[in-house]
């Protein structure tokens, strides 16, 4: 009888193929230790065929990276999901230490891992406080308050983690009805935790386990990045404090491109 695995890996791959053989060659040494899935959502069509021991499935569009992700998490049997991007190197091999934190609190809902840059610098924004009207206003003065957060070098309590490497409960997810198909991209991982703590549950930095992130490409210029980073921000503050906050948002952003 086959063993059901704990962890279920889904990869979201667009642009990204020069940089999937590192992510998996790394999850697949680092992983021996627990029952595991692999499956890749593949929304640009370029992969065919990597490993028989990973599931590949093709999108037929892209339709952004939260509706990838729930196309991987319906193919998914494991217990808990964990979302990676395929621009990363796992690092550190203690995901039963992960498990465990899950195990422990049945409250626990999404954990959120210690990113760092191909230098080992800390990337920064990768967890961090609720991001509301006025956390926007002392980010762009100089006063990050959730810096103390994703600099932190023990298990911190936040209000979301980055989707870069997100684990999180299958159940939840199901309940949570997957990833908000409406953000394209950006803020999808913020909004998911935000409704995880709306139902009571915990979501938790855990800088004990480590990732490289090597921050793939998948749009061409800046521009059209930032297209998708503001129209993601608009549509979150839309969606949870109304017209006036996302109103203001878009405010101060034309007095601080001024």
């Amino acid at each position: 009888m086959e063993t059901k695995p704990q962890i279920s890996f889904v990869i979201v791959n667009y642009n990204s193929t020069h940089y999937i053989e590192r992510c998996l060659s790394s999850l697949l040494l680092k992983s021996e230790n627990i029952e595991k899935e692999i499956i890749i959502v593949s929304n640009d069509g370029s992969l065919l065929s990597v490993d028989s021991r990973i599931k590949i499935l093709t999108s037929s569009q892209n339709s952004g990276f939260g509706s990838a992700c729930n196309l991987g998490a319906k193919e998914a049997i494991g217990e808990y999901l964990c979302f990676l991007n395929p621009d990363t190197e796992i690092v550190s091999d203690n995901f039963q230490e992960i498990i465990s934190e899950f195990e422990n609190d049945e409250k626990m809902g999404v954990i959120g891992i210690r990113l760092e840059e191909k230098n080992g610098k800390i990337q920064e924004w990768s967890a961090g406080k609720e991001i509301n009207l006025w956390d926007i206003i002392g980010n762009n003065l100089g006063f990050k308050r959730s810096k103390k957060i994703w600099e932190s070098k023990n298990k911190f309590e936040c209000a979301w983690v980055s989707g870069a490497c997100l684990f999180i409960r299958r159940e939840l997810f199901e309940e949570l009805e997957g990833f908000d198909k409406k953000f394209f991209l950006y803020f999808e991982d913020i909004d998911l935790c935000k409704r995880a703590v709306d139902l009571n549950y915990k979501i938790l930095y855990f800088p004990k386990f480590i990732i490289k992130h090597f921050g793939g490409k998948s749009f061409g210029s800046k521009k059209e990045q930032k297209k998708h980073y503001y129209s993601s921000q608009d549509y979150y503050f839309q969606k949870h404090f109304g017209k006036l906050q996302y109103k203001m948002i878009k405010l101060l952003r034309k007095i601080s491109c001024w």
